[in-house]
């Protein structure tokens, strides 16, 4: 059934894996391994949701250029604060 769903990472998942609901990392590590199809979009979700202003993150309005977000976002890196680029399967980076 959960296998099957349009949206697995929006339900709950089966089983003994239902504890996981409160571990949503893990939920994403089960999940990539079932659906790797989904994961891109579960990884949104959890930035949007985890991180402070993850919204700001991953929903851009457009209207800046590839090169400008890329500027902006080295910007805001230091040291201490890194940033991780999360290649897709298929990309060619």
């Amino acid at each position: 059934e959960w296998f099957n769903e349009v949206a697995p990472e929006e339900q709950k998942l089966p089983l003994d894996w239902k504890r996981l609901e409160n571990e949503p990392l893990k939920k994403m590590l089960v999940l990539r391994c079932l659906r790797p199809d989904r994961i891109t979009i579960a990884m949104a979700d959890w930035i949007r949701i985890a991180l402070p202003n993850g919204r700001d993150y991953m929903d851009c309005d457009g209207s800046s250029s590839f090169m400008a977000v890329l500027t902006n976002s080295y910007e805001d890196t230091s040291p201490a604060t890194p940033i991780f680029f999360i290649l897709s399967p298929g990309s060619d980076p």
